[in-house]
């Protein structure tokens, strides 16, 4: 049996045992699922090729499929870093590329700030690079553990178009106000103009938003937005950001994402029952110490 005709067996034992209520967005596309598994239909929704290009790649058929494209793979089945590496092994005959990992310090005592938040909480940088995410982060944003850039993940990648509602107008315009604003402010910031030029690359849509839109937004502090959360079905969650920068450093921006109707549900922090309204439900108990500082995206 060659290398590429391998792979589906791979493909298939990593799809097999997946929780797709546990992948975001895909409740809202195919609705809550009481069995593990996730199909070669579904897989080819949710990485943005046809059913036909996706079987082609766990027959062998396809020669050195894209990076990008087996990247979602990876985000989608969840898989660690030796299986990523098997992924591209197989795939492609060639180790996966490095991560990129952002070179920004950040200090134990914001880190252990961030933490202790009950919400999903995160640090970023002035080219949206996350620098260090929190356990809620993780649980409701599962794709972050996969170091991608912020914006590249919002603008550009299938399961955010699934996972963020009413994408284009709430999402994508204000999100690629920002990133136009950012770039044109700061002409100097290669790692920005990188960030640019990828999204344009890889997307349409996002590079008609960066190049023509009006949209004028110089930062989302106080929107409220709606999203669908992995393990919840088709429920819909609203939301409200908090951002922040710290004094002796404002490229860097603290985000907390907070259900929208706290406190007017009368709860505390980490209370909220699985039915309280459409607010996001806390994951406090998620939090654990000694976090990783593994950049992320949110």
């Amino acid at each position: 049996m060659s290398r590429k005709q391998r792979l589906g067996d791979f493909l298939r034992d990593w799809r097999g045992p997946r929780d797709p209520n546990q992948v975001p967005g895909f409740t809202a596309k195919f609705g809550h699922r009481d069995r593990l598994g996730i199909t070669q239909a579904e897989m080819a929704v949710l990485t943005g090729v046809t059913e036909g290009w996706y079987r082609r790649l766990e027959s062998g058929r396809i020669e050195r499929p894209k990076s990008e494209w087996l990247e979602r793979i990876v985000r989608i089945l969840d898989l660690d870093e030796a299986q990523r590496h098997t992924l591209f092994v197989y795939a492609r005959g060639q180790v996966p590329p490095p991560l990129y990992r952002p070179s920004g310090a950040v200090d134990p005592s914001t880190s252990a700030l961030i933490q202790v938040q009950p919400w999903p909480a995160y640090l970023s940088d002035s080219a949206w690079d996350v620098l260090l995410y929190n356990a809620a982060c993780e649980k409701d944003w599962p794709w972050m553990k996969h170091g991608i850039n912020v914006m590249i993940w919002a603008l550009t990648y299938p399961e955010a178009r699934l996972q963020l509602i009413n994408w284009e107008e709430d999402w994508a315009k204000p999100m690629a106000s920002q990133l136009r604003l950012a770039a044109a402010e700061q002409p100097e910031n290669r790692r920005l103009a990188e960030v640019v030029a990828e999204i344009k690359e890889r997307d349409r849509v996002a590079a008609r938003l960066l190049t023509d839109d009006l949209t004028t937004v110089t930062h989302p502090d106080g929107d409220r937005r709606w999203l669908y959360l992995p393990g919840h079905g088709d429920e819909e969650f609203e939301v409200t950001f908090r951002c922040f920068a710290p004094l002796s450093d404002r490229t860097q921006r603290l985000m907390l994402v907070v259900p929208s109707d706290y406190p007017a549900a009368g709860l505390p922090a980490g209370g909220y029952p699985a039915a309280a309204s459409r607010a996001m439900p806390s994951t406090s108990s998620n939090v654990v110490d000694g976090m990783s500082g593994t950049p992320a995206s949110w």
